[in-house]
């Protein structure tokens, strides 16, 4: 049977945050473009409902600090601009269980961004920046499609740095409880009935493994 939710997460690290969600049917799909080429091909044999994207990225707006999650508006990459499906939707979910949450233009780099080409970026509007996003939305053709970008790193907070590791550690704890706004994102927009009535069926049947990917607030 089909996942109702198909989420690409490009790293290793990545994909085993978001796979403590055991709902969740996850798709590694690799470090930058190149590797997002090749894993669009092999996804497009999959059939699925909704499709995500989902890992960490760089923060581009100065206000943003490393765990902040940042749900994509749209998508530019390459020239293109891809709109996201309700993503007001996923972002109200996400505030549920996640203290600090931005809805924001995601742009797709073909290479790391650093320094002054950050404030480039954010000039222009973007909120955060990727290497994967943009080629991989296209994936999802006319099914609803979101973005989700737990910030790693930023100008003041940058990879290379003291208490990077403990930033790692802590974005990536954020990516994980991602998991459950995202399945509950996925059947507002592509599944049976409104989202109040995902709502209510969630609260009324909470999963005995929703305290590994996110509980909803009381």
């Amino acid at each position: 049977m089909p996942p109702e939710l198909l989420v690409c997460a490009p790293l290793r690290v990545e994909a085993r945050a978001l796979r403590r969600c055991p709902e969740l049917w996850v798709r590694r799909t690799g470090y930058g473009r190149r590797r997002s080429v090749r894993a669009v091909e092999r996804i497009s044999g999959i059939g699925f409902g909704a499709l995500a994207v989902a890992g960490l990225g760089g923060g581009l707006d100065p206000t943003l600090r490393s765990g902040d999650v940042v749900v994509g508006t749209e998508v530019l990459s390459a020239g293109r601009r891809l709109s996201s499906h309700a993503p007001e939707v996923l972002a109200r979910e996400l505030r549920r269980v996640v203290p600090r949450v931005r809805l924001g233009v995601v742009v797709t780099s073909d290479h790391p961004v650093l320094g002054a080409q950050r404030r480039v970026l954010a000039e222009s509007g973007a909120t955060v920046v990727d290497m994967e996003s943009g080629e991989l939305a296209a994936a999802a053709g006319k099914h609803p499609f979101a973005v989700v970008r737990v910030v790693l790193d930023t100008s003041e907070q940058p990879l290379v740095a003291p208490g990077a590791p403990r930033r790692l550690v802590g974005a990536l704890r954020r990516l994980r409880d991602t998991g459950l706004p995202l399945l509950r994102w996925s059947r507002a927009v592509a599944g049976d009935g409104s989202l109040e009535t995902v709502r209510s069926r969630w609260s009324k049947e909470v999963p005995s493994w929703a305290s590994q990917c996110g509980r909803p607030s009381a």
